[in-house]
């Protein structure tokens, strides 16, 4: 798992409020264009909402959807349920040394982090996927990855990622556990060796967020084909 050495000198815990899909996904990507520090951003939703990966067909996909709001993210992976689980993203600006940390180690890090923090409060046994773990499917949490973590034989946090010259984002889940409010703080003391917590992000980080629900996130050509209104 992770060595205990923290990851970075200083990380922003944005203790955020429930949005609506768009929004979150906004905000992660208005992070990584204008955060200058590693960002560990925790939101809920304000109704129970499905995302899907950047590559998924929509269309392959609708039928086996609950009626819920659906939004496509900006990161890879499967299909996710939102609504009863614990979200979070790591958000790495491309200033930042560790944004170079390879996909599969970073996503090997970060999980192996967040097991170790599950442990610790009490859901023993959380460990990171393995070769003989791995399943195939569309939704992601019928489907443990390589270092997903699981519980036995159920997948408990899953991610997706996106990376590029701005940095990289990891969008992650937690299911089938409960966490206290206390985890969050706790966690982002083990990831940093300095912690900054807000509550609302800066303005700039607002702003682009509004533009990028207009232009992109709440686009039904978005979600059905990836298309948007940016520049």
């Amino acid at each position: 798992m992770n060595t205990g050495v923290p990851f970075f000198d200083q990380l922003v815990l944005h203790l955020d409020g429930s949005h609506p899909g768009p929004m979150n996904m906004a905000l992660d990507q208005a992070w990584l264009e204008h955060g200058d520090a590693p960002v560990l951003r925790v939101y809920g939703w304000d109704q129970p909402t499905v995302t899907i990966g950047y590559a998924q067909n929509l269309a392959k996909l609708q039928e086996g959807l609950p009626d819920w709001p659906v939004v496509r993210r900006w990161t890879g992976g499967g299909v996710v349920l939102h609504g009863a689980d614990f979200t979070y993203s790591v958000i790495v600006p491309g200033s930042h040394p560790w944004s170079e940390t390879p996909a599969v180690e970073s996503y090997r890090l970060i999980h192996g982090s967040l097991a170790e923090a599950l442990c610790a409060q009490g859901h023993s046994g959380c460990r990171l996927a393995q070769p003989e773990d791995l399943v195939e499917g569309p939704f992601c949490f019928v489907a443990p990855a390589l270092h997903d973590v699981i519980r036995g034989r159920v997948k408990v946090a899953g991610a997706g990622q996106r990376r590029g010259k701005l940095g990289f984002l990891h969008q992650g889940s937690i299911q089938q556990v409960s966490v206290t409010s206390d985890f969050w703080q706790k966690w982002a003391q083990s990831l940093a060796h300095e912690v900054r917590i807000i509550t609302e992000a800066p303005q700039e980080v607002l702003d682009r967020s509004e533009e990028l629900v207009m232009k992109r996130f709440s686009l039904p050509q978005w979600l059905a084909e990836r298309d948007d209104l940016l520049a």
